[in-house]
């Protein structure tokens, strides 16, 4: 009896057990914390950049329509159009020119210009670009020389129905420079095209972020993506006490917000080529097995800047990087020393400044793949070491221009008060450089940055035989007797104004400035003399000879630039697998588009993005289309007219 009753206690006890035990589990929810960990400990080994995707990375092309004036007759009064319209409500939302709005467009003295400049990643606000500026299609207006602009608006347009444009994204004021190339060989568009040289103002940052790809999103895999980050990096802000951290999760998990760290701010690309490379999550053993697969890839030519970016995310904290980065810096390879030079410039290591610095000064000089990156690495890194201001000021006196005007660029970025560089600003018009630096004199005109002139021992540059230039058609520069005379003519109030000046070049430039001339002016005056060959330097002998004039020698600004590092040990197995990952790839990823060395900027626009709208194409699409005119900023494809 006592067994059977023991045998149907049991019995009822497994079958409440059965009927109540999984609704109770269902109730009991799984432990986030656990979940998160989980999630984390599954990505052990992975980089950032097997979980996220840089974003905003691209270059952006912004556009405007601006009035160009000054132009004293040369200008247009033109018919109707859909950028007349743009410009004229941009006129009208301020209170001082909405009354003369119409009587400026139609003024012989203005023309309407398209205006485009591209934005690079990362840029922040206030930051200043150049502006391309040219005159609408088909326009009647024969000249934009000697115009400037004033208060001109950029946007980034889009286009579906209708023409929308967004934020203002910059601001444009200054003078027009012409293209010295056109205007030589006597272009037809030479005078309606030209560059407002750093006349753009940037009016909101354009940050970069990853984005967590839609598998890897949790708040456990961002919060340790943001901390690896952080730990690697941080950066000094104005009017932020100690170091601020640069990685910041937003978005529900999916988005990491990036700032970029002042070194980087030049070549955000390679900053980006770091993060990707820092470790998610591995142990002491683990990271110890990797530096020393790192370092002998590093001492192999074909694997260095894989392993030096490699090292460069890991950071100068860990003892063995620093030695294997030392260890790289005295290879006898030239590709070796070249890499692990550039992460040494960017680790800043104290005790081994010196001979970076050396290594990347004996790059400059001899070889041309590296000297790009060489002096625009020397420009943003180390800036507390006397080393590199060393190296940099005795290139200036290199044979080579390119190398002498790399280092003046690099010496400006690090210091612009630099006793060997420090120069002039003439007018509020461009920034005026008589260097006394050794080497054979020339004379350099920037036509990108910053409206700049430097004169390579200006002492030794004069003007030889009979000149007689027309910078503008009322600003002359002529011989006379034993003087050079620098007249600009009546304009409004009947007086003439003119310097006599010697056959120094320094003087003339500054005649022309004193008297009211422009950097166009200037640089119209220095092209027109190289032309003529009036411009000839002194040599140690006393004999004259022919002195160079350069524009714009910043050295690889139109090469191509690195490609993105890969791992060679990978390359095989990539290869084997080519045509099956053809077919079952997506859209090419944006770390495989990421070029790790965006050294110099360069002028070329075939790099901004080409989904961006664009106002020509726009026209070019809807030639054939009437326009009417409209109160708002929202223009319909049946507004363009048909000349244009």
């Amino acid at each position: 009896m006592r067994v059977t009753l023991r045998v149907l206690t049991i019995l009822i006890l497994l079958a409440i057990t059965a009927f109540v035990g999984p609704a109770c589990s269902k109730k009991v929810p799984p432990d986030p914390y656990k979940e998160q960990q989980r999630k984390v400990l599954m990505n052990k080994g992975r980089l950032v950049q097997d979980l996220a995707r840089p974003a905003n990375v691209h270059a952006s092309k912004i556009e405007g329509v601006a009035l160009v004036r000054g132009l004293r007759g040369t200008g247009a009064d033109e018919p109707p159009s859909t950028y007349q319209q743009l410009l004229l409500q941009d006129l009208q939302r301020d209170v001082d020119q909405k009354r003369t709005a119409k009587s400026q467009i139609a003024s012989l003295d203005t023309a309407i210009v398209l205006m485009e400049t591209i934005v690079p990643p990362g840029a922040r606000k206030g930051d200043r670009l150049d502006v391309s500026i040219k005159l609408q299609p088909k326009s009647e207006a024969s000249s934009i020389q000697n115009g400037y602009v004033e208060k001109g608006e950029l946007y980034q347009y889009m286009a579906a129905d209708v023409i929308r444009r967004g934020y203002k994204l910059g601001e444009v004021n200054g003078y027009v420079t012409l293209d010295p190339d056109l205007v030589e060989k006597d272009s037809p568009v030479a005078y309606k095209q030209g560059k407002i040289i750093g006349g753009a103002v940037v009016s909101r940052s354009r940050p970069i972020w990853l984005e967590l790809k839609e598998d890897e999103r949790s708040a456990g895999v961002a919060q340790r993506l943001e901390d690896v980050i952080n730990k690697r990096f941080s950066y000094t802000k104005a009017g932020y006490a100690g170091k601020k951290k640069v990685a910041e999760a937003k978005a529900g998990a999916a988005r990491i917000n990036l700032e970029v760290p002042e070194e980087y701010r030049d070549n955000v690309v390679r900053y980006v080529n770091v993060i990707g490379a820092i470790s998610f999550y591995e142990s002491d053993d683990e990271l110890n097995e990797r530096i020393d697969k790192l370092a002998r890839q590093l001492l192999q030519e074909e694997t260095s800047e894989f392993a030096a970016i490699q090292l460069e995310a890991i950071g100068s904290n860990n003892a063995k990087v620093v030695d294997a980065i030392k260890r790289g810096l005295e290879s006898p390879n030239d590709a070796v020393r070249f890499n692990s030079a550039i992460t040494s410039s960017y680790f800043n290591l104290r005790a081994e400044r010196q001979l970076t610095a050396k290594i990347l000064a004996e790059f400059a000089r001899n070889n041309s793949k590296y000297r790009p990156a060489s002096l625009a690495t020397m420009g943003v890194c180390m800036k507390t070491s006397f080393d590199v201001d060393s190296e940099l000021r005795e290139l200036l006196s290199d044979d080579n221009i390119e190398t002498r005007y790399g280092a003046f660029r690099a010496l400006w970025t690090r210091n612009p008060n630099d006793y060997m560089i420090q120069g002039e600003n003439m007018g509020g018009q461009f920034s005026y450089h008589c260097l006394n630096c050794g080497g054979s004199p020339y004379v350099h005109i920037a036509q990108s940055t910053r409206p700049e002139i430097a004169l390579f021992n200006a002492d030794q540059i004069f003007l030889q035989g009979f000149v007689d230039i027309e910078a503008n058609p009322r600003l002359t520069i002529r011989s006379d007797e034993d003087d050079i005379v620098v007249k600009k003519y009546a304009l409004d109030d009947g007086i003439d104004e003119q310097r006599r000046v010697g056959y120094k070049l320094d003087d003339v430039v500054r005649a022309i400035v004193e008297i009211g001339g422009t950097y166009p002016d200037v640089v119209s005056f220095l092209t027109q003399a190289k032309t003529k060959k009036l411009i000839r330097a002194e040599g140690a002998d006393g004999e004259f000879a022919e002195c160079p004039l350069a524009i714009d020698a910043l050295p690889g600004a139109k090469a191509g630039s690195f490609k993105k590092v890969r791992d060679v040990e990978e390359i095989a197995e990539r290869e084997k697998a080519r045509d099956q990952a053809e077919r079952e790839a997506q859209k090419p990823s944006m770390w495989s588009k990421m070029n790790p060395a965006s050294w110099f900027k360069s002028d070329d626009k075939s790099e901004a993005g080409s989904e961006d709208f664009s106002l020509d194409e726009f026209d070019e699409a809807n030639a054939d289309v009437k326009s009417e005119s409209s109160e708002s900023e929202e223009f319909s494809l049946d507004e363009t007219e048909s000349e244009l």
